[in-house]
């Protein structure tokens, strides 16, 4: 079977490291065999044991000390090191195999997105499909649902592959309230909702029908909805809403 990889990517903490080594463990009870890819240099552990390993090449705490950068210059400096490398690095990866590849990105899910993400993406043998994480307490901010809608599409945009709308974090929040703020854009009134509303319909045609998946990547909950629903993004079968 063709290797499916699967790219987390999303906000600062959003939980992707803990969602990678969580759903890889869930995907291990099943049978199956996940690979577990980092591509974070700036992270100090990892809650499972990477297969490849980006700090293996370089880390940020090696940049800014051997490039006198502060955090933020060492980590678009190890993006661009990341996207010179890209052949390299997914020569690698190809080679580990696997039914999964769980790719583990950034925190600063901007940078890697603008250097070396979608080369990667592309690189990578196999189906990809990105996994794209949000924080549910996020959603529950002003205009959080529809800015989360708006963020996901350019997320899909940049990638170039499949990419699925993860809540992650569901068991912290009042499902009600998430529920309430994922189907209005905003406050009745004002300039702010006008606009976002309108957004969303310009953008609206670039995103495919598929629906969000909610999961606690703590608990281990929707992982079987985001395992169905990953296939049927593969099979390109069926409605996915």
């Amino acid at each position: 079977m063709t290797a499916l990889n699967l790219i987390f990517l999303g906000t600062a903490g959003a939980g992707k490291s803990l969602l990678t080594a969580n759903f890889g463990k869930w995907i291990e009870g099943r049978g199956m065999k996940p690979t577990y890819i980092n591509l974070d240099p700036g992270c100090e552990s990892t809650p499972y044991q990477p297969d490849f390993d980006i700090r293996r090449h370089f880390t940020l705490s090696e940049l800014m000390r051997r490039e006198g950068l502060g955090p933020n210059g060492a980590m678009i400096r190890a993006c661009e090191l990341l996207e010179e490398g890209t052949g390299e690095f997914a020569r690698k990866i190809n080679s580990l195999g696997g039914d999964f590849r769980l790719i583990d990105t950034p925190g600063q899910m901007e940078v890697f997105l603008f250097h070396g993400g979608p080369e990667m993406a592309r690189l990578v043998e196999g189906f990809t499909v990105c996994v794209f994480l949000v924080d549910a307490g996020l959603v529950l901010q002003p205009f959080g649902g529809a800015f989360t809608k708006l963020l996901g599409i350019s997320v899909g945009l940049r990638m170039g592959v499949p990419t699925l709308s993860i809540l992650n974090k569901v068991d912290l929040v009042e499902r009600e309230a998430l529920e309430r703020a994922l189907e209005t854009p905003g406050a009745a009134e004002g300039i702010l909702s006008d606009l976002t509303s309108s957004l969303s319909e310009l953008l609206l045609p670039f995103k495919p029908p598929v629906r969000t998946v909610w999961v606690s990547a703590a608990k281990g909950e929707g992982f079987q909805e985001l395992y169905d629903l990953i296939h049927e993004t593969r099979c390109a079968c069926g409605d996915l809403t």
